[in-house]
């Protein structure tokens, strides 16, 4: 990973936890007008977690890197460590940084919406353009994250 991938990934981690209590009435109040049922992920593909507010479904996005484990166990625990209830082992998940493909700012990144992917024995490379299903539903309202499944673009 070079210098700015890191400085990339460490930026993205911060702006989360930092949003992380503002934003976790989302996931609450997608429970509450039933959005949490909105059904199981797609067989289609691979299951896949997301964070509720950078899940934008059937838009396409292409992998930056990998995570290391250690930032994909942190970013899957409560914040200041522990584990949520749905998920007992994160250090059995992969993370991936990931940036839509929105156009426009010559591919450099700025403006575009960059988050992370997990999943259980999830393998992406470098480059491969994904999308995320337009079938998903509530996992963790604790961690704001989405099940959902991913398909090839």
């Amino acid at each position: 990973m070079t210098v700015r991938e890191q400085q990339d990934a460490e930026n993205v981690e911060s702006e989360e936890r930092r949003s992380f209590m503002k934003k976790g009435a989302l996931a609450t109040g997608a429970l509450a007008l039933g959005l949490g049922s909105a059904g199981s992920a797609s067989a289609q593909g691979r299951n896949v977690l997301v964070y509720t507010y950078d899940y934008h479904p059937q838009v396409q996005f292409r992998v930056v890197n990998s995570l290391e484990q250690a930032t994909t166990v942190r970013l899957l625990q409560r914040p200041g460590g522990g584990n949520v209830p749905e998920i007992s082992q994160p250090d059995d998940y992969d993370g991936y940084i990931i940036r839509y493909l929105l156009g426009g700012s010559g591919g450099d990144g700025r403006g575009q919406i960059t988050t992370f992917v997990f999943g259980r024995n999830l393998s992406l490379s470098q480059g491969d353009t994904r999308q995320f299903s337009g079938d998903a539903s509530i996992f963790s309202s604790t961690l704001n994250l989405l099940s959902t499944s991913l398909r090839s673009s």
